[in-house]
This record gives C-alpha cells, structure tokens and sequence, in this order.
C-alpha cells in the first residue's frame, strides 16, 4: 500500500516525521504502508512513476490545496481518500480539496480521528478495495428459505427488509405462513403451561419441516392471545436444533441471526438493551438458545405473565455483539465486551445480561433498530470483514 503525504513548504520532511511519527510508524507497521512526503516547492519535480498507483493521500499541513490541485491535473493521482488527524490545519485543507472533488464531480473521502481510528479506516477500506467480487456474500445465503409467521410486530416499525432485495442478491426465498394455519396446529390449549408450549414447539417445527424452512421468525404475541401460551421455547429449542428463529417479525434482527450461525457457528441470543450506563449496558428478552447457558428457568412470558418464558444463566465470558439492519442491509455495528453480571430481576425480560462496555454513544445516538444479537465469543474481526465486503458488492 502507498501513501502520499503532503506538506507546504513552511514545513519540511523532518517535521512531518517527527510530528507524526507514531501514526507513520502504525501505518508502516500495521498497514505495510510505504510513504512519500512531498512539498509543494518540489511539485515539479515529482513525477507519477516515482511513486505509481498511491492508496491514500495524507494532508500533514494546511496550504497544500494547491499542491493536491496541481498533482490531481495531471492524472497522477487516481485516489479520492484523504487522510487527517486535524494537527496543523489538516483537516482544513481536507475540506477544502474534499469541496475541489466534488465541484469536479468527483466523490471523496477524509479518514479523521485518532491514529488507532484512521489505521482501522484504513484496513477497511483496503478490505473494501481487495474484494473483486462478492461470491463468498451471495453464497453463504444461496437457497435460504425464511419463513415469516404472520407479520411484524405493530411496534417494530423500522425493522424490517425489501423482501425482493434479499432475493435478488442473497437468492434467500421467502416463505409468509398465514397464523392461523398455526393456530389450527397447535390446536386446544393444554392444561400445563409446560405441555402448552411443547405443543407449540412441536406445531411450529412441523410447518418449518413442511416448508423446508432454514429460519423463522413470529409474530409472538398474537399467538400469546390466541392460543394463551408463548413461543418463547419452541424459538430457543429450534435455535438449538439449527433452525434459526426470531421473535415479534423482525426480519433485520433475524438475518443477523442468521448471519452469526453462517458465518460464525454460533447460536444467537436476541436481545433488547435494557440499562445502559457510561461503564456497562445490559440486554434482555424471554427466550434464548438453551446452549448458551449453563443454567436454565422456566418463568412466564414477561409483558402478559402468561405462558412459559426462558430465563438462562449465559456465562461471564467474552462476547460479539452485532445488529445488520436497513430495508437494504445497508447498516451494521459490531463489537466485542465481556460479561459480568447475568442477575435476574423481574423488572424486564427474562434472560439478562450486562457487559461492561458503554454503548451508550451507539444506542441513544444513531442505533439500528431496537433488538441486537449476540452471541459467544471474539468474532469482531470476521463479522467486520463480511460487512465491508457486502457494502462493497452494493456499491453501483
């Protein structure tokens, strides 16, 4: 990878490697990044084969616009992605040759932050660049079928999907199953709250083997009213039976389920944020896959009190916690936290977990959606990976 750093001719060479020494030393280090410096008294002396094809352009000083003007006139350069910290007037001189582009019709890019910032941008975008198709995206999905029990839940009214998107891009069919046909299924309540949620269990995996259905997601609460029993187990069996299931309709939340099973082999816990704090946030809902835990209650569903609901014990270790949303998939977050309290309180649903990491910025800022999965272990960097490719195959 090649960088091109400018400078104005109130600087020199030694300046910019001693200024930036430790975001330089990052970029060799972590990036394999080889670097020229330039200043705009030598520009004319600079030629396109001294340094071919540059990934980046770094603005080290204000008063290079000039600089980048001339070096862009020739064809020299073909990148639009600048790089500044802000030191030194950087991230002026940025905005103003980002505004040079986009007058030129032209589209750009500033990577700002810290140096940890700017090196991970960095890598992503690279990940972004590298990727000449999208097979392993579209395959990993190919002939998926979800079935959608009844639809979305009245109150997720930004969850969910462009069916015909997913389609076309993912080859997933989707498969709408009437709730009433499930209804009839599950038949006469029985008379233990148990044998009433087995019963469902047993109705809903039926018509996922009837359909050949590979994942599911339901309108819970509709069958909470009318068969006065919850799905909250049948969903955290058949998660651990290889059948990826969702709550309330939520499409968005149900392919990152999906996704995390795909890619990471792992089931998923589907969860609401529940209490967040500068130092931890803490997740909730009624029913995760009983694998996740090393202990597990049967309580009731926590809105209606009705029914059975699972309350697991999901142990103090090291988790991914993930959400891909948008009608297009065209959003993600992910990050890693540990676990460090799984008490339970009958203020929320049943299952709850806190980690010690402040969310707060993401969730009351700019959160996607409601619901978030998580699930065991480190998978950041895999996770991240896949997104930076699927955004790259959108692109036109």
């Amino acid at each position: 990878m090649k960088i091109l750093v400018l400078r104005s001719s109130f600087q020199s060479d030694d300046f910019v490697r001693t200024e930036y020494a430790e975001l330089l030393d990052l970029l060799r280090n972590k990036c394999n990044a080889e670097i020229t410096i330039i200043g705009d008294e030598n520009v004319g002396t600079w030629h396109t084969a001294s340094v071919p094809n540059v990934d980046f352009v770094m603005v080290a000083t204000g008063g290079v616009e000039n600089l980048f003007k001339t070096i862009w006139t020739t064809g020299a350069l073909k990148t639009t992605t600048l790089i500044a910290d802000g030191r030194n007037n950087s991230l002026a001189a940025s905005l103003e040759i980002l505004s040079y582009l986009s007058e030129n019709g032209k589209e750009g890019k500033i990577i700002h932050g810290t140096n940890e910032i700017i090196v991970k941008e960095i890598v992503e975008t690279r990940l972004i660049a590298s990727l000449p198709d999208n097979n392993h995206v579209s395959n990993i999905f190919s002939g998926v079928r979800i079935g959608v029990f009844g639809t979305p839940s009245d109150w997720l009214i930004a969850s969910g999907v462009d069916y015909d998107y997913i389609r076309e891009h993912f080859g997933i069919e989707t498969v709408f199953i009437d709730l009433k046909r499930l209804v009839a299924e599950i038949g006469t309540t029985a008379k233990s709250d148990m044998l009433a949620a087995d019963k469902t269990y047993s109705a809903i995996k039926k018509i996922c083997q009837e359909e050949r259905l590979d994942a599911m997601t339901i309108r819970c609460f509709d069958i909470v009213k009318a068969c006065n029993t919850t799905s909250c187990l049948a969903l955290a069996k058949l998660n651990d039976e290889g059948i990826v299931a969702g709550c309330e309709g939520d499409m968005q939340t149900l392919m990152t389920m999906l996704l995390a099973k795909k890619l990471c082999n792992e089931p998923a816990f589907m969860a609401n944020p529940s209490i967040l704090t500068d130092k931890t946030s803490m997740f909730a809902h009624c029913t995760v896959p009983l694998s996740m835990c090393y202990k597990t209650n049967m309580r009731t569903h926590f809105e209606s009190g009705i029914g059975v609901a699972v309350q697991g014990d999901l142990p103090l270790t090291d988790y991914t916690i993930m959400k891909w949303g948008g009608r297009k998939l065209d959003k993600f977050f992910v990050t890693e936290a540990k676990a460090i309290k799984n008490e339970y309180s009958n203020h929320f649903c049943r299952t709850q977990i806190t980690f010690d990491i402040n969310l707060k910025p993401y969730l009351l800022n700019h959160p996607i959606g409601n619901h978030h999965v998580i699930i065991k272990g480190r998978h950041e960097a895999e996770i991240r990976r896949f997104f930076t490719s699927y955004l790259a195959f959108r692109r036109p």
